[in-house]
């Protein structure tokens, strides 16, 4: 059997190695993305499934029923099925990376590369100045629903991740740790010199190890470090045990907030309208102190959180 006589099976095998390359690459694209181009992710995989896999079928068939057709119709179809699947792909890999990276203003962050804060009253006080004064791209992780905690907050974070086990875009369930490195790691990347709000530590400790969850928070830290980025976590002794404070802490600095405001707002600034501006933003946190850091309320807290996860899955 000559070249000639194989290359129809060349054809037909080459559709259908495209379309299984296709449909998995469709597949991951369609995990990682939101509504619509999840829509079109799906679309895609479809698609590579009719022209890639039942395309190269049907040109097997073609040669046992009718050869003199076989060039034609693997012409059509390849041509056709290879611009619809670069066009497509090439339009994922565009809409994965942000079109336009958060412009920071010119001015210098007092916030160290990681911190602790030990208070949701403390850390809403902060993330409202640095809003304000160095305008900088924010990741917050936290417990609460994503509207709940802006509503809470008045803080509208660039991206939100919902520490949860319910179906959600902004989901992640506290025990994939990995998936949650990821997602950080990315925010950090292509968001030099943000900021990354850690809320739910406790929470986390109810499924991985302290272990597992300080490697976490310290891989967070080092690349950080290298983004010039900014890691704040919420922690207190009422939620951790004093060795693990003491664990945190030798990479985690605590914040001394006013110090952070002075520095943001400026000595002269800071001091004109110390008592106002402090009255605002405590004015503005009070809302705040029931979320997952409340100063006082962080040892009741940390008991119903398996009643309220279970209530969460059952939605």
């Amino acid at each position: 059997m000559g070249l000639g006589n194989l290359a129809p099976y060349f054809s037909g095998i080459a559709l259908i190695i495209i379309g299984l390359y296709g449909i998995t690459k469709s597949y991951w694209e369609w995990k990682d993305h939101d509504e619509p181009v999840k829509r079109l992710a799906f679309t895609l995989m479809v698609s590579f499934a009719l022209f890639g896999i039942i395309g190269g079928i049907a040109v097997f068939l073609t040669i046992l029923v009718t050869p003199q057709f076989w060039a034609l119709q693997a012409i059509v179809v390849t041509t056709g099925y290879l611009i619809l699947a670069h066009e497509s792909l090439s339009m994922l890999e565009k809409l994965r990376k942000p079109e336009k990276k958060h412009e920071r203003k010119k001015v210098k962050c007092a916030l160290p590369v990681a911190g602790i804060v030990k208070s949701r009253e403390e850390a809403v006080i902060l993330l409202k100045a640095v809003s304000n004064y160095a305008d900088l791209p924010l990741l917050v992780i936290g417990r609460e629903h994503p509207e709940e905690w802006t509503n809470k907050t008045g803080i509208e974070p660039d991206d939100y991740i919902w520490l949860t086990r319910v179906e959600h875009k902004k989901a992640v369930s506290p025990s994939s740790l990995h998936v949650l490195s990821g997602k950080v790691i990315g925010f950090i990347r292509d968001n030099p010199g943000g900021v990354i709000y850690i809320e739910g530590i406790e929470y986390m400790l109810f499924y991985s190890d302290f272990k597992a969850v300080a490697k976490f928070l310290f891989s967070i830290r080092d690349a950080a470090m290298i983004e010039s980025a900014h890691v704040l976590i919420l922690a207190n002794e009422d939620t951790l045990s004093p060795e693990q404070m003491a664990i945190l802490k030798k990479e985690f600095e605590e914040i001394d907030v006013e110090k952070i405001l002075e520095k943001l707002m400026g000595p002269a600034l800071f001091g004109a309208i110390p008592s106002r501006k402090r009255r605002d933003f405590n004015a503005s946190a009070e809302g705040s102190e029931e979320g997952s850091g409340a100063g006082e309320e962080k040892a009741e807290e940390a008991r119903p959180l398996r009643r309220e996860e279970t209530a969460e899955e059952g939605r």
